[in-house]
């Protein structure tokens, strides 16, 4: 059996092709356009996968830290159980976390060529597209579950929007081409549409570090003055109105947010080693300010970090952050490949790295604001970054084996 058939036989392996499928069932949610939803596609997937993992058996000893680290982390969530305030709370956060862990396993273990990686990729920005394009029609809703709010919908575009940005300039495909530059446009959009100032945020954040990160700088300067200066003619009068509010800090939801984040310190003062997953809206009212209505109960710290120190405290801190430390020297390490131009895997690769980095700007610039640690969306890129590694380790050692020794 040659190396191509052993390849082909693996990109279309049932795994894989049900790895794909939870993409687009997790994030694309045709069930909410289609009368499927009393089937539960998304717990079918998710069983489906499990399946795949226990079969497999390969999670039993993972190899890579950042496996370790997610282990750890809702190993952390399920301690809190018993004696977090709101048991139910920390139990659903926990059940969140742990169900996330087919697809995360799912991605690492299948996900083993690049040409796998590279359809991987390409469905998750075709999702991206869809989500977008829904987002447009909407008026800046997207369809659902992690998209209801124009935040979290802003913050997910400006994940991928990166991705969109780097595979055009390294594709050479005319028709990936066209759809990497639609999910460029289309992304942007519809944060215009959604008027989410943390969208905004994000938004710099990642055309920043698209710029920082791009071989040509210059090029990449003109693509990215063009989209601005285009955004700037383009976006209605009411958009840039709501944009010149993030400088007032002192009224408004800023405000709110504020008193949230003063809130969350003085809880992990108290509770240095955390109140349990999903629990700082349950301890609220003991730290609210004055200046909060009375009784506040429910309210979410609305900020990643802020949510992570109140509810995890120092055991969190240190997983959280040391997964972090992993990713980025993969991502590092990724990006500092040597590489022969005309090998466009690698090329890819390093573009990857790049588009990840920018995406991780995006994704924590805009999730400052928002209470987003127990979403999806960063630790399923964590699979991605460990699978393209494991791509990469392979693909050097082969290239390595074919050179004859010298003596």
């Amino acid at each position: 059996m040659t190396e191509v058939y052993k390849e082909n036989l693996q990109t279309y392996s049932p795994w894989f092709f049900f790895t794909l499928l939870y993409i687009v069932v997790d994030y694309g949610r045709p069930q909410d356009i289609l009368p499927i939803g009393f089937l539960k596609p998304g717990m079918v997937m998710i069983l489906i996968l499990a399946g795949f993992v226990l079969f497999n058996g390969s999670f039993l000893k993972p190899q890579d830290k950042q496996t370790k680290l997610i282990l750890a982390f809702i190993a952390l969530l399920a301690a809190y159980v018993p004696f977090a305030r709101n048991n139910f709370f920390a139990y659903r956060a926990t059940k969140d976390m742990f169900f996330y862990l087919p697809f995360i396993l799912s991605t690492i273990i299948c996900v083993n060529s690049i040409r796998q990686l590279k359809k991987m990729i390409f469905v998750c920005i075709f999702v991206m597209i869809y989500v977008a394009c829904y987002s447009l029609k909407y008026k800046g809703a997207g369809s659902g579950n992690y998209f209801q709010d124009e935040n979290d919908l802003g913050m997910y575009m400006n994940m991928w929007i990166p991705f969109c940005y780097f595979l055009f300039v390294a594709e050479k495909g005319k028709l990936k081409k066209l759809i990497y530059g639609l999910g460029l446009t289309t992304g942007i959009a519809s944060i215009v549409v959604s008027s989410s100032r943390g969208g905004f945020v994000g938004l710099v954040c990642v055309f920043l570090a698209v710029w920082l990160f791009s071989r040509r700088k210059v090029i990449s300067l003109i693509i990215l003055c063009i989209l601005g200066i285009s955004i700037y003619f383009l976006a209605p009068e009411t958009y840039w109105k709501r944009m010149e509010t993030i400088k007032d800090t002192n009224s408004g939801t800023a405000l709110e947010r504020r008193l949230s984040w003063k809130a969350a310190w003085d809880m992990f003062l108290d509770n240095p080693l955390g109140v349990g997953g999903n629990n700082f809206p349950a301890r609220f009212p003991e730290y609210q300010s004055s200046e909060h209505k009375r009784g506040m109960w429910g309210r979410v710290a609305h900020s990643l970090w802020f949510t992570l120190i109140s509810e995890l405290g120092i055991f969190g801190i240190i997983i959280y952050s040391l997964l972090l430390y992993y990713n980025i020297k993969d991502i590092l390490y990724l990006k500092g490949i040597n590489h022969d131009k005309k090998n466009g895997d690698l090329v890819y690769l390093q573009y990857f790295s790049r588009g990840t980095i920018a995406s991780l700007a995006g994704y924590f610039a805009s999730g400052t604001f928002l209470s987003v640690l127990y979403y999806p969306h960063y630790w399923y890129l964590t699979g991605l970054i460990v699978a393209a590694v494991n791509i990469a380790k392979k693909m050097l050692s082969e290239s390595e084996a074919k050179i004859p020794a010298t003596t």
